[in-house]
């Protein structure tokens, strides 16, 4: 019976750590400029640096991860 218990618990802890992992990690990055807004041909202008300053936010970084 301890055994089915500990056996249990840990396929819990398991799958519990695997979701929420995958939750922290697999968050999306932002949107804010499309992929075909800005093509190889388009040329970036003051104006656009310009405006790319004045829209940034600090939630648009993400941090890269160093595998354990």
């Amino acid at each position: 019976m301890k055994t089915r218990i500990a056996v249990g618990a840990g396929l819990l802890l398991t799958l519990g750590t695997a979701m929420a992992g995958t939750l922290i990690y697999g968050q999306g990055r932002s949107a804010t400029v499309q992929p075909e807004a800005l093509s190889a041909s388009t040329q970036v202008t003051p104006e656009m640096i310009a405006m790319w300053r004045a829209t940034a936010n600090s939630v648009d970084y993400i941090a890269p991860k160093v595998p354990l």
